[in-house]
Protein backbone atom coordinates (compact mmCIF):
# COMPACT_ATOMS: atom_id res chain seq x y z
CA UNK A 1 0.00 0.00 0.00
CA UNK A 2 1.65 3.35 -1.08
CA UNK A 3 0.12 5.13 1.71
CA UNK A 4 1.88 2.69 4.47
CA UNK A 5 5.21 2.88 2.54
CA UNK A 6 5.15 6.80 2.16
CA UNK A 7 4.33 6.83 6.30
CA UNK A 8 7.05 4.23 6.59
CA UNK A 9 9.51 6.37 5.20
CA UNK A 10 8.14 9.52 7.14
CA UNK A 11 6.98 11.41 4.29
CA UNK A 12 3.08 11.62 5.69
CA UNK A 13 1.02 10.21 8.56
CA UNK A 14 -1.46 7.22 8.02
CA UNK A 15 -5.04 7.20 9.88
CA UNK A 16 -7.20 4.42 8.83
CA UNK A 17 -10.85 5.22 9.60
CA UNK A 18 -14.09 2.38 9.72
CA UNK A 19 -17.62 2.84 9.88
CA UNK A 20 -20.35 0.54 10.48
CA UNK A 21 -23.55 1.19 9.40
CA UNK A 22 -25.34 -1.89 9.75
CA UNK A 23 -29.12 -2.38 8.30
CA UNK A 24 -27.56 0.01 5.38
CA UNK A 25 -28.37 -1.20 1.86
CA UNK A 26 -25.64 -1.59 -0.29
CA UNK A 27 -25.85 0.81 -2.52
CA UNK A 28 -26.69 3.05 0.64
CA UNK A 29 -23.02 1.95 1.48
CA UNK A 30 -21.36 2.67 -1.69
CA UNK A 31 -23.10 6.12 -1.41
CA UNK A 32 -21.66 6.62 2.22
CA UNK A 33 -18.13 6.25 0.70
CA UNK A 34 -18.76 8.30 -2.53
CA UNK A 35 -20.12 11.03 -0.27
CA UNK A 36 -17.48 10.86 2.07
CA UNK A 37 -14.69 11.12 -0.90
CA UNK A 38 -16.05 13.79 -2.41
CA UNK A 39 -16.22 15.69 0.71
CA UNK A 40 -12.80 15.10 2.21
CA UNK A 41 -9.64 15.72 -0.56
CA UNK A 42 -7.59 14.02 1.78
CA UNK A 43 -9.46 10.61 2.80
CA UNK A 44 -9.72 7.53 0.39
CA UNK A 45 -13.09 5.69 1.32
CA UNK A 46 -14.58 2.08 -0.05
CA UNK A 47 -16.54 -0.54 1.42
CA UNK A 48 -15.90 -3.43 2.75
CA UNK A 49 -17.05 -6.51 0.95
CA UNK A 50 -19.66 -7.47 3.29
CA UNK A 51 -21.33 -4.02 2.96
CA UNK A 52 -21.34 -3.53 6.39
CA UNK A 53 -18.80 -0.93 7.05
CA UNK A 54 -17.12 2.10 5.14
CA UNK A 55 -12.95 1.97 5.21
CA UNK A 56 -11.17 4.84 4.72
CA UNK A 57 -7.55 6.01 5.06
CA UNK A 58 -6.32 9.54 5.49
CA UNK A 59 -2.66 10.50 5.32
CA UNK A 60 -2.55 13.46 6.83
CA UNK A 61 -2.72 12.26 10.47
CA UNK A 62 0.40 11.89 11.95
CA UNK A 63 -0.77 10.91 15.84
CA UNK A 64 -3.95 10.59 17.41
CA UNK A 65 -4.70 13.73 18.28
CA UNK A 66 -4.74 14.92 14.63
CA UNK A 67 -6.80 11.70 14.02
CA UNK A 68 -9.78 12.41 16.76
CA UNK A 69 -9.82 16.10 15.31
CA UNK A 70 -10.62 15.08 11.56
CA UNK A 71 -13.02 11.82 13.13
CA UNK A 72 -14.94 14.33 14.31
CA UNK A 73 -15.35 16.33 11.35
CA UNK A 74 -16.05 13.03 9.41
CA UNK A 75 -18.41 12.09 12.34
CA UNK A 76 -20.50 15.69 11.99
CA UNK A 77 -20.65 14.91 7.90
CA UNK A 78 -22.48 11.37 8.46
CA UNK A 79 -24.36 12.26 11.28
CA UNK A 80 -25.95 15.46 8.64
CA UNK A 81 -27.26 12.52 6.27
CA UNK A 82 -26.37 8.83 7.13
CA UNK A 83 -26.90 6.29 9.73
CA UNK A 84 -23.91 4.98 11.30
CA UNK A 85 -23.72 2.61 14.64
CA UNK A 86 -20.20 3.23 15.46
CA UNK A 87 -16.79 3.85 14.01
CA UNK A 88 -12.84 3.45 14.86
CA UNK A 89 -9.84 5.12 14.20
CA UNK A 90 -6.60 3.31 13.80
CA UNK A 91 -2.94 5.53 13.84
CA UNK A 92 0.06 4.17 12.25
CA UNK A 93 2.19 3.28 13.93
CA UNK A 94 0.88 3.58 17.24
CA UNK A 95 -2.21 0.84 16.64
CA UNK A 96 -0.39 -1.33 13.90
CA UNK A 97 1.81 -1.59 11.79
CA UNK A 98 0.26 -3.32 8.60
CA UNK A 99 -2.97 -2.67 6.70
CA UNK A 100 -5.07 -5.52 8.18
CA UNK A 101 -3.99 -4.62 11.78
CA UNK A 102 -5.09 -0.87 11.23
CA UNK A 103 -8.41 -2.19 9.88
CA UNK A 104 -8.73 -5.00 12.27
CA UNK A 105 -8.15 -2.44 15.02
CA UNK A 106 -10.69 0.46 14.13
CA UNK A 107 -12.90 -2.20 13.18
CA UNK A 108 -12.89 -3.76 16.71
CA UNK A 109 -13.09 0.18 18.25
CA UNK A 110 -15.75 1.21 16.17
CA UNK A 111 -17.57 -2.71 18.10
CA UNK A 112 -16.72 -1.36 20.77
CA UNK A 113 -17.91 2.15 20.30
CA UNK A 114 -21.34 0.62 18.81
CA UNK A 115 -22.55 -1.01 22.27
CA UNK A 116 -25.53 -0.03 23.95
CA UNK A 117 -26.03 2.23 26.92
CA UNK A 118 -25.31 5.77 26.39
CA UNK A 119 -26.32 8.32 29.29
CA UNK A 120 -26.06 11.06 26.54
CA UNK A 121 -27.45 10.21 23.31
CA UNK A 122 -27.50 13.38 22.27
CA UNK A 123 -23.81 14.08 21.45
CA UNK A 124 -21.12 12.75 19.55
CA UNK A 125 -18.52 11.14 21.72
CA UNK A 126 -14.87 10.22 20.99
CA UNK A 127 -13.51 7.65 23.30
CA UNK A 128 -10.16 5.19 23.27
CA UNK A 129 -10.76 1.99 22.85
CA UNK A 130 -7.87 -0.79 23.55
CA UNK A 131 -4.35 -1.34 21.40
CA UNK A 132 -4.48 2.92 21.09
CA UNK A 133 -7.28 2.81 18.33
CA UNK A 134 -10.37 4.91 18.92
CA UNK A 135 -14.03 4.38 18.90
CA UNK A 136 -16.38 7.33 17.65
CA UNK A 137 -19.96 7.09 18.72
CA UNK A 138 -22.55 8.08 16.69
CA UNK A 139 -25.25 10.41 18.42
CA UNK A 140 -28.27 8.87 17.08
CA UNK A 141 -27.03 5.32 17.67
CA UNK A 142 -27.16 6.06 21.56
CA UNK A 143 -24.18 4.21 22.16
CA UNK A 144 -20.70 4.49 24.36
CA UNK A 145 -17.39 2.64 24.46
CA UNK A 146 -15.92 0.74 26.77
CA UNK A 147 -14.09 3.61 28.48
CA UNK A 148 -13.66 4.22 32.21
CA UNK A 149 -14.84 7.79 31.16
CA UNK A 150 -18.06 6.88 30.39
CA UNK A 151 -18.17 4.63 33.52
CA UNK A 152 -17.84 7.55 36.25
CA UNK A 153 -21.27 9.64 37.04
CA UNK A 154 -19.39 12.39 36.04
CA UNK A 155 -15.80 13.90 35.85
CA UNK A 156 -15.75 15.53 39.03
CA UNK A 157 -15.85 11.61 40.42
CA UNK A 158 -12.68 11.37 38.32
CA UNK A 159 -11.57 14.44 39.85
CA UNK A 160 -11.92 12.57 43.35
CA UNK A 161 -10.40 9.45 42.28
CA UNK A 162 -7.21 11.06 41.21
CA UNK A 163 -7.59 9.86 37.49
CA UNK A 164 -6.55 13.28 36.01
CA UNK A 165 -3.33 13.77 35.05
CA UNK A 166 -1.07 16.66 33.62
CA UNK A 167 1.56 16.25 30.69
CA UNK A 168 3.18 19.21 29.50
CA UNK A 169 4.57 19.47 25.68
CA UNK A 170 7.90 22.03 25.38
CA UNK A 171 7.42 24.46 22.99
CA UNK A 172 11.01 25.46 21.80
CA UNK A 173 12.23 28.90 20.53
CA UNK A 174 13.04 28.59 16.41
CA UNK A 175 16.36 30.50 16.50
CA UNK A 176 18.02 29.05 19.70
CA UNK A 177 16.87 25.82 20.26
CA UNK A 178 15.95 26.55 23.75
CA UNK A 179 13.03 24.97 25.58
CA UNK A 180 10.89 28.44 26.04
CA UNK A 181 7.83 27.36 27.58
CA UNK A 182 5.75 24.20 28.31
CA UNK A 183 1.85 23.24 27.20
CA UNK A 184 -0.47 22.09 30.28
CA UNK A 185 -2.25 18.96 28.75
CA UNK A 186 -5.03 16.78 30.53
CA UNK A 187 -4.82 13.36 30.32
CA UNK A 188 -7.55 10.55 32.10
CA UNK A 189 -5.56 7.64 33.69
CA UNK A 190 -8.06 4.70 33.11
CA UNK A 191 -8.33 1.15 35.12
CA UNK A 192 -6.32 -0.23 32.51
CA UNK A 193 -2.91 2.21 33.61
CA UNK A 194 -3.87 3.74 29.54
CA UNK A 195 -4.33 7.44 29.05
CA UNK A 196 -7.61 9.43 27.17
CA UNK A 197 -6.62 12.24 24.89
CA UNK A 198 -7.72 15.54 25.76
CA UNK A 199 -10.13 15.51 22.54
CA UNK A 200 -12.22 13.40 24.47
CA UNK A 201 -12.11 14.79 27.99
CA UNK A 202 -12.54 18.15 27.34
CA UNK A 203 -16.19 18.00 25.30
CA UNK A 204 -17.37 15.39 28.05
CA UNK A 205 -16.54 18.14 30.31
CA UNK A 206 -18.24 20.63 29.03
CA UNK A 207 -21.27 18.80 27.89
CA UNK A 208 -21.42 17.53 32.18
CA UNK A 209 -20.87 21.21 33.25
CA UNK A 210 -17.62 20.14 35.05
CA UNK A 211 -15.38 22.09 32.67
CA UNK A 212 -14.56 25.12 35.58
CA UNK A 213 -13.94 22.66 38.02
CA UNK A 214 -11.73 20.56 35.72
CA UNK A 215 -10.31 24.17 34.21
CA UNK A 216 -9.01 24.69 38.42
CA UNK A 217 -7.69 21.35 38.94
CA UNK A 218 -5.44 21.92 35.79
CA UNK A 219 -4.52 25.62 36.57
CA UNK A 220 -3.90 24.15 40.34
CA UNK A 221 -1.92 21.75 39.35
CA UNK A 222 0.33 23.64 36.18
CA UNK A 223 1.11 26.49 38.99
CA UNK A 224 2.06 24.39 41.82
CA UNK A 225 4.22 22.69 39.00
CA UNK A 226 5.90 25.50 38.14
CA UNK A 227 6.19 26.77 41.23
CA UNK A 228 8.27 23.62 41.75
CA UNK A 229 10.69 23.75 38.75
CA UNK A 230 11.78 26.89 39.83
CA UNK A 231 12.79 26.06 42.83
CA UNK A 232 14.40 23.09 41.69
CA UNK A 233 16.65 25.91 39.92
CA UNK A 234 15.77 25.16 36.30
CA UNK A 235 15.86 27.51 33.51
CA UNK A 236 12.89 29.45 33.66
CA UNK A 237 9.70 28.36 31.32
CA UNK A 238 6.72 29.84 30.93
CA UNK A 239 3.85 27.24 31.53
CA UNK A 240 0.34 27.80 29.18
CA UNK A 241 -2.91 26.88 30.81
CA UNK A 242 -5.89 26.63 28.29
CA UNK A 243 -8.67 28.50 29.99
CA UNK A 244 -12.89 27.95 28.74
CA UNK A 245 -14.72 31.24 28.51
CA UNK A 246 -17.11 29.56 30.74
CA UNK A 247 -14.28 29.61 33.16
CA UNK A 248 -14.12 33.47 33.43
CA UNK A 249 -18.37 34.51 33.13
CA UNK A 250 -18.87 35.18 36.35
CA UNK A 251 -16.57 37.48 38.86
CA UNK A 252 -16.44 34.80 41.63
CA UNK A 253 -14.66 32.28 39.04
CA UNK A 254 -12.24 35.00 38.11
CA UNK A 255 -11.60 35.76 42.22
CA UNK A 256 -10.47 31.84 42.27
CA UNK A 257 -8.37 32.16 39.31
CA UNK A 258 -6.61 34.79 40.58
CA UNK A 259 -6.38 33.15 43.99
CA UNK A 260 -5.07 29.76 42.62
CA UNK A 261 -2.22 31.59 41.27
CA UNK A 262 -1.52 34.13 44.08
CA UNK A 263 -1.91 30.94 46.36
CA UNK A 264 0.54 28.43 44.33
CA UNK A 265 3.89 30.44 44.84
CA UNK A 266 4.72 30.95 41.13
CA UNK A 267 5.80 33.77 39.95
CA UNK A 268 3.09 35.21 37.47
CA UNK A 269 5.01 35.69 34.20
CA UNK A 270 5.28 32.04 34.57
CA UNK A 271 2.12 31.72 33.82
CA UNK A 272 0.13 31.88 30.15
CA UNK A 273 -3.47 31.52 29.28
CA UNK A 274 -4.06 30.15 26.24
CA UNK A 275 -7.99 31.28 24.85
CA UNK A 276 -9.19 29.29 22.24
CA UNK A 277 -10.12 31.35 19.00
CA UNK A 278 -12.84 29.09 18.81
CA UNK A 279 -14.51 30.06 21.39
CA UNK A 280 -15.54 33.02 19.74
CA UNK A 281 -15.58 36.19 22.24
CA UNK A 282 -18.43 37.97 20.68
CA UNK A 283 -17.63 40.38 22.65
CA UNK A 284 -14.03 40.90 22.87
CA UNK A 285 -13.78 44.16 25.24
CA UNK A 286 -16.26 42.37 28.04
CA UNK A 287 -14.02 39.14 27.72
CA UNK A 288 -10.93 41.69 27.31
CA UNK A 289 -12.57 43.45 30.98
CA UNK A 290 -12.92 39.94 32.67
CA UNK A 291 -9.46 38.50 31.94
CA UNK A 292 -8.04 42.38 33.57
CA UNK A 293 -7.99 41.27 37.12
CA UNK A 294 -5.80 37.72 36.11
CA UNK A 295 -3.42 39.75 33.45
CA UNK A 296 -3.28 42.67 35.94
CA UNK A 297 -1.21 40.24 37.98
CA UNK A 298 1.58 39.72 35.32
CA UNK A 299 -0.33 36.61 33.70
CA UNK A 300 0.35 37.08 29.79
CA UNK A 301 -2.91 35.76 27.40
CA UNK A 302 -2.46 33.80 24.17
CA UNK A 303 -4.45 32.88 21.12
CA UNK A 304 -5.30 29.27 20.29
CA UNK A 305 -5.93 27.55 17.29
CA UNK A 306 -5.81 30.63 15.24
CA UNK A 307 -6.87 30.12 11.76
CA UNK A 308 -9.54 27.73 12.60
CA UNK A 309 -12.36 30.18 14.17
CA UNK A 310 -13.78 33.67 15.15
CA UNK A 311 -10.23 35.47 15.18
CA UNK A 312 -9.81 39.03 13.20
CA UNK A 313 -7.50 41.70 13.04
CA UNK A 314 -10.02 43.50 15.41
CA UNK A 315 -10.19 40.65 18.05
CA UNK A 316 -6.42 40.70 17.86
CA UNK A 317 -5.99 44.61 18.78
CA UNK A 318 -8.56 44.44 20.96
CA UNK A 319 -7.48 41.50 23.59
CA UNK A 320 -4.45 41.97 25.09
CA UNK A 321 -2.71 39.31 23.18
CA UNK A 322 0.72 38.31 23.46
CA UNK A 323 1.07 35.57 21.11
CA UNK A 324 -0.72 33.54 18.94
CA UNK A 325 -0.72 29.91 17.67
CA UNK A 326 -1.07 28.56 14.36
CA UNK A 327 -3.28 25.62 14.70
CA UNK A 328 -1.64 22.20 13.67
CA UNK A 329 -4.08 22.10 10.25
CA UNK A 330 -1.87 24.49 8.57
CA UNK A 331 1.14 22.74 9.58
CA UNK A 332 0.04 19.31 8.71
CA UNK A 333 0.24 19.23 5.22
CA UNK A 334 4.01 21.07 5.19
CA UNK A 335 6.75 19.04 3.83
CA UNK A 336 4.30 16.66 1.49
CA UNK A 337 2.51 18.35 0.26
CA UNK A 338 3.22 23.02 -0.25
CA UNK A 339 -0.52 24.15 -0.45
CA UNK A 340 -0.68 25.27 2.86
CA UNK A 341 2.43 27.78 2.32
CA UNK A 342 1.13 30.94 1.89
CA UNK A 343 -1.96 30.62 4.55
CA UNK A 344 1.07 29.77 6.67
CA UNK A 345 2.98 32.51 5.58
CA UNK A 346 -0.06 35.59 6.22
CA UNK A 347 -0.66 33.84 9.60
CA UNK A 348 2.95 34.56 10.70
CA UNK A 349 3.50 37.72 8.73
CA UNK A 350 -0.03 39.49 10.31
CA UNK A 351 0.71 38.05 13.70
CA UNK A 352 4.71 39.52 13.48
CA UNK A 353 2.71 42.48 12.42
CA UNK A 354 0.89 43.44 14.86
CA UNK A 355 3.86 42.92 17.42
CA UNK A 356 2.79 39.01 18.60
CA UNK A 357 5.09 36.30 19.50
CA UNK A 358 3.90 33.09 16.76
CA UNK A 359 3.95 29.61 17.87
CA UNK A 360 3.39 26.56 15.42
CA UNK A 361 1.37 23.47 17.16
CA UNK A 362 1.70 19.93 15.26
CA UNK A 363 5.19 19.97 13.92
CA UNK A 364 5.92 16.86 13.57
CA UNK A 365 9.00 16.16 10.88
CA UNK A 366 11.93 18.21 9.67
CA UNK A 367 10.21 19.59 6.84
CA UNK A 368 7.72 21.39 8.60
CA UNK A 369 10.16 23.00 11.19
CA UNK A 370 12.64 24.12 8.51
CA UNK A 371 9.38 25.50 6.36
CA UNK A 372 8.67 27.26 9.83
CA UNK A 373 12.24 28.61 10.10
CA UNK A 374 12.63 29.88 6.55
CA UNK A 375 9.11 31.98 7.23
CA UNK A 376 10.28 33.66 10.65
CA UNK A 377 8.03 31.53 13.10
CA UNK A 378 9.12 32.11 16.44
CA UNK A 379 8.95 29.37 18.36
CA UNK A 380 7.00 25.39 17.72
CA UNK A 381 5.87 22.49 19.49
CA UNK A 382 5.56 18.89 18.05
CA UNK A 383 6.62 15.23 18.19
CA UNK A 384 9.74 16.70 15.83
CA UNK A 385 10.80 17.92 19.47
CA UNK A 386 8.58 15.73 21.98
CA UNK A 387 5.39 14.57 23.06
CA UNK A 388 3.73 15.90 25.79
CA UNK A 389 5.72 14.59 28.87
CA UNK A 390 4.75 13.53 32.70
CA UNK A 391 6.10 16.73 34.93
CA UNK A 392 9.62 14.52 36.13
CA UNK A 393 10.30 13.61 32.76
CA UNK A 394 9.94 17.10 31.16
CA UNK A 395 12.21 18.67 33.82
CA UNK A 396 15.03 16.39 32.85
CA UNK A 397 14.06 17.26 28.99
CA UNK A 398 14.43 21.28 30.22
CA UNK A 399 17.85 20.65 31.84
CA UNK A 400 19.36 18.78 29.60
CA UNK A 401 18.26 20.97 26.64
CA UNK A 402 19.71 24.34 28.82
CA UNK A 403 23.01 22.65 28.96
CA UNK A 404 23.69 22.57 25.11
Amino acid sequence: MASLQAAQRGESGLAVFYFAADGNSAQEMQRIATDLATRFANLRAACCVDYSAVAAIAEDCFEADDALAFAAQIVAALDESHRFSGAGVAVYPDTAQDPDGLLSAAARAAKKAGRPGAKDPDSTRLAQADEAAFGIVAAEAGATANHPLMELEDLELALKKGQLRLHYQPQIEVSTGRVIGVEALVRLAGESGNLELPGSIIPAAEASGTITRIGEWVLETACAQAADWANQGLPPVRCAVNLSLAQVQHESQVERIVEIITDSGVSPGQIEIELTETSDPSDPDEVSQRLKPILDLGVSLALDDLGTGYATLSLLRRLPVEKVKIDRSFVSGLGAAHNRMEGLRAIVEMGQGLGLTVLAEGVERAEQYDTLRALGCDSYQGYYFSPALPAAELATLIARNASH
